[in-house]
């Protein structure tokens, strides 16, 4: 080999040795900014949102407590899932559907659906996913929190962020069953920028047994469509 040709290997070799320069750092600000842009962009995803803690009753009767809700949102205004209440010591799920401003539901199990009207009760309204102002993700963009680390979620890294937030939009979507200031964690993938998990501890609860949400989204963008029951 000539002399020019080792010169070449030798800088060819000291080039890939060299040390990569390392990615700039993202503020907690910038994190929520592409992550507010990144659900902006979501037309589906399947969601899991359970609460536990102490009781909170869905009814004046103080007998149905919300445990679970598990199913798909589908931009802008559809949602279908199962929910499941505690009920005087009995666990009760029951399958719905919501469309615009319509909701149906049905024991788990049983095939005749009826209408819920509002002034029989409410379901989670599916806009809480997808409001640029006052959905999770706008709200989130809004809260004041800081980047806690990176850590594996499901696989992926993640950025994990935490810090404090006031209710705001969220009580009135959740009926007035989440209020107050909520002490926040969440999961942002550090690739996609998609919001995967939401951790949400109610302040002023008992400490000894706090109320805790989680939110987890997965599977985003399906092809999905939502019908109303029966094919209306």
């Amino acid at each position: 080999m000539t002399r020019w040709g080792w010169i070449v290997l030798v800088g060819m070799l000291l080039i890939s040795c060299r040390r990569a320069e390392p990615t700039p750092a993202l503020t907690a600000s910038e994190i929520l900014a592409r992550a507010a842009a990144a659900m902006a962009r979501m037309r589906s995803a399947h969601f899991v949102l359970e609460r536990t803690g102490a009781p909170d009753y869905l009814d004046a009767a103080h007998t149905m407590m919300l445990r679970r809700v598990e199913g798909d949102v589908v931009y802008p205004d559809g949602l279908q899932g199962v929910a499941r209440i505690f009920t005087l010591g009995v666990i009760t799920e029951i399958r719905l559907i919501r469309l615009r401003d319509r909701t149906w539901i049905a024991l788990a199990g049983v095939e005749r659906w009826e209408e819920l009207t509002p002034d029989r009760g409410v379901v989670i309204d599916p806009r809480v996913f997808f409001d640029s102002e006052r959905g999770v993700p706008a709200l989130m963009a809004r809260a004041a929190l800081q980047v806690a680390g990176q850590e594996k979620f499901e696989g992926r890294l993640a950025y994990r962020l935490q810090g404090e937030l006031e209710s705001g939009p969220l009580e009135e979507w959740s009926v007035g069953l989440i209020s107050g200031w909520l002490q926040v964690e969440m999961w942002v993938d550090a690739e996609t920028f998609r919001i995967r998990r939401v951790r949400l501890v109610e302040r002023e609860s008992d400490p000894q047994d706090p109320t805790v949400w989680v939110l987890t989204l997965s599977d985003f963008d399906r092809p999905l469509e939502i019908r109303p029951p029966g094919g209306e």
